[in-house]
């Protein structure tokens, strides 16, 4: 169990996320660019940067873990929560964007888009009151959804494993999920969160 809670090892699997969805970006752009048969240029080009923002972003954070930059549980994983949040506004930007350029009404890109960034918003609350220094109700109810999310992630992260098409990052996202999950349920960070 002590490979899950080694920071070291959680980061790498953030920063190898990262790289996977930088690469996924880039092949998204080339076949935009080049209108490979299923791929509408513009939408293509515009999902794919979105896609390398976000995976400089998780790389850029995985990295500062893996260092010991970001050292403290409780920040460690409020970062992660942060960064998830971030991420989840710049995907819902870049893909109502997408989805306008191929022709998707807008308003309903636009719904899907204010959705996504509703939802990124109150991940950077939740991210936001993690290590805020207080100890409240409201910290025992984020450490009840966290432990949730978390645990539902690695489930989906086992199905990743089991399809084989997406075993590298199914096993990155278990390696990050169940470290969180440990994390969420030392003592120290459920003393911090009033648990």
């Amino acid at each position: 169990m002590s490979f899950f809670t080694e920071p070291k090892n959680a980061g790498l699997a953030m920063m190898i996320v990262g790289i996977l969805n930088i690469i996924v970006g880039i092949i998204s752009i080339i076949l935009g660019a080049i209108g490979y048969e299923g791929y509408s240029t513009v939408p293509a080009i515009i999902t794919g940067i979105g896609s390398i923002i976000g995976g400089i972003l998780f790389f850029g954070y995985g990295s500062k873990v893996r260092k010991g930059e970001v050292s403290q549980k409780i920040d460690i994983l409020a970062g992660f929560v942060k960064i998830t949040g971030i991420v989840t506004i710049v995907n819902g930007i870049f893909n109502a964007a997408a989805n306008i350029a191929g022709g998707v009404d807008i308003g309903t890109a636009l719904v899907s888009a204010i959705i996504s960034i509703i939802i990124g918003l109150i991940i950077l609350f939740i991210a936001s009151k993690i290590n805020d220094g207080k100890q409240t109700t409201g910290d025992k109810i984020i450490w009840i959804i966290l432990l949730i999310v978390f645990v539902i992630e690695i489930i989906l992260a086992i199905l990743l494993i089991i399809s084989i098409v997406g075993i590298l990052y199914g096993i990155c996202n278990l390696i990050i999920y169940v470290f969180m999950l440990l994390l969420l349920l030392d003592p120290e960070v459920k003393s911090e969160m009033n648990m």
